[in-house]
């Protein structure tokens, strides 16, 4: 590579790091809204997003105990209709 390429590459690099620090520091904005927190994940933002919304919709609506098998069902039933 010449000096240009090599320059463009550098730029490049850069531009996408900074690309995915933006993403990132929004991922995390939202997760703070949703009051989540997302340690390892191979779903896609957007989909992860979905989910966290639809489980904190589901949540609010039950009773104050927390019933993790009636939410597990209602999440199924509400990705099966998506």
């Amino acid at each position: 590579m010449d000096a240009a390429e090599e320059e463009l590459e550098r730029r490049s690099k850069f531009l996408s790091s900074l690309i995915q620090k933006k993403k990132a520091k929004e991922q995390q904005n939202q997760n703070d809204h949703l009051n989540v927190r997302v340690r390892a994940s191979d779903m896609p933002l957007h989909l992860q997003n979905k989910a966290f919304k639809c489980a904190r919709d589901l949540l609010d609506s039950m009773p104050a105990k927390l019933d993790s098998k009636r939410l597990a069902l209602s999440l199924k039933k509400v990705a099966l209709s998506s």
